[in-house]
């Protein structure tokens, strides 16, 4: 049974009927449940809801099978207009659509021409199976309908647990694939990347928004006041976030103009971070084996370490930014120069290792602008706390505030190397 309070849209339902029938499904024999497929409060941009197909399936036109069960997610923007516009779901809903109907594929043609097959461990397939993906401005209408990851046996991670190692390790395979694919693509069908290069960044434009802008001086003022101007590096870092919170978006969208990352711009997922990836793990020994990349509605062309750089940095423990980085870094680009090659390209030609260190001086002040937003919600930092007169040293507040004064110190000690917002 349905949830007879959850609201669908007529077209998403439709769909979905078309689906069952693609997949064989007998008419008159399944039935299709919906339930929310996310937590209440959860979707700002749109409502996932989980659609359940469940009846006979006619294989290989004679077989009969009883009983089959197909499992979705389906994700649709949120049907209040003024929602809507206040966090820009159609916008983003349009670059997912787009990157699940011509980035992906693209990447998945390039792999199986060069031998590849999903499943594989050379090339990159950590991104969900997609079954539909639409966007209709005229008509306001969007929608992606994918497998449903859960049946996989993929758990999303706690968003406010640092990450540590063996995940981190996983992801940065994933993400030396995807620049692979990447890569490979610019090289030999420069006529398709031309549609990759043309992925602005969103982040930046839904930062400056007229809901949004507000919390940046919220923030740098914040930041700002943990620093002691007695200390000449914490007096660095004071009059650097005291100077942005007016203009840091603005700063950060200059820093990651396209421009800037050539020759080695590549496709970005662009909102890498702990709540959109799902890992799988080796049911006997609970090591990590799999993980698949979610939510691409920030997706964007820039430097090919930004993904990194932003789950290290962001979401990683702390120790494996001073123990473990060179060593993750390695991994990555492994990664990447195996695929690479697999897929017919030079590594060490088309981007040498050094040529890692260069980016992230030059692009790794993203990542510092970034934790003046991520930090206050990942250290659940209440909206108490940023009232006007709020005592902030109240005892209850203490816990909160102690994480997010060291995540954020720890974040500029570990950046210094990077070169300032300009």
């Amino acid at each position: 049974m349905s949830n007879p309070l959850l609201v669908v849209p007529a077209y998403v339902r439709s769909k979905l009927e078309e689906i069952a029938w693609e997949h064989s499904f007998v008419g008159g024999t399944y039935e299709i449940c919906l339930e929310p497929g996310s937590k209440v409060g959860d979707g700002f941009i749109g409502q996932m809801v989980r659609a359940t197909i469940r009846g006979d399936r006619l294989v290989d036109g004679d077989r009969l099978l009883r009983d089959q069960v197909m499992r979705l997610i389906c994700k649709v923007p949120l049907e209040d207009p003024i929602q809507r516009e206040k966090f820009n779901s159609m916008l983003l809903f349009e670059r997912e659509v787009l990157v699940y109907n011509e980035v992906l594929p693209e990447f998945e043609r390039l792999q199986l021409a060069k031998g590849l097959w999903r499943g594989d461990d050379v090339g990159f397939w950590n991104f969900p199976r997609c079954y539909w993906a639409s966007f209709d401005a005229e008509q306001g209408e969007s929608m992606l309908i994918m497998e449903d990851l859960v049946e996989r046996g993929l758990e999303l991670k706690d968003k406010y647990v640092l990450v540590d190692y063996d995940h981190v390790k996983v992801l940065m395979v994933a993400l030396g694939k995807m620049n692979a694919c990447s890569f490979a693509l610019r090289e030999q069908k420069p006529e398709v990347f031309e549609k990759i290069k043309r992925l602005d960044d969103l982040l930046s434009v839904i930062m400056m928004t007229e809901q949004t802008k507000p919390l940046s001086r919220r923030n740098c003022d914040l930041a700002a006041s943990i620093f002691n101007e007695e200390d000449m590096k914490e007096k660095r870092w004071k009059n650097n976030f005291s100077s942005l919170k007016d203009c840091i978006w603005e700063k950060t969208q200059k820093l990651m103009a396209s421009q800037k990352v050539e020759p080695y711009g590549a496709f970005n997922h662009g909102d890498c971070w702990t709540n959109n990836v799902m890992f799988g793990y080796d049911k006997a020994t609970n090591s990590v084996q799999e993980i698949v990349l979610l939510d691409w509605q920030m997706a964007r062309y820039g430097s090919p370490i930004m993904d990194l750089l932003s789950f290290l940095y962001l979401c990683g423990e702390i120790d494996l930014r001073r123990e473990h980085f060179n060593d993750l870094l390695q991994t990555f680009y492994n990664a990447f120069a195996t695929t690479f090659r697999a897929l017919g390209g030079q590594p060490e030609k088309s981007f040498p290792f050094e040529a890692i260190h260069a980016q992230m001086k030059l692009f790794g002040a993203q990542v510092v602008t970034m934790s003046t937003f991520a930090f206050p919600i990942l250290s659940k930092l209440p909206d108490e706390f940023f009232r006007k007169n709020a005592d902030r040293t109240k005892e209850e507040f203490q816990p909160q505030f102690c994480r997010y004064q060291q995540l954020m110190k720890d974040i500029c000690r570990d950046s210094e190397h990077f070169e300032d917002l300009e």
